[in-house]
């Protein structure tokens, strides 16, 4: 939420579902297309 922009908040969750069933998969991330890799917080999944 504190990363969130105001106008943004009402779509921001949909976006997280989406972002995590097309490029954050749990068997399979794939990091090097993450745009919010940089704010993930399992640096294991991210050191690719």
């Amino acid at each position: 939420m504190k990363v969130i922009p105001d106008e943004f908040l009402i779509d921001a969750h949909h976006w997280l579902i989406l972002h995590g069933r097309y490029v954050c998969k749990a068997r399979q991330p794939d990091c090097p297309q993450c745009v919010i890799r940089d704010l993930c917080q399992f640096k294991d999944k991210t050191a690719a």
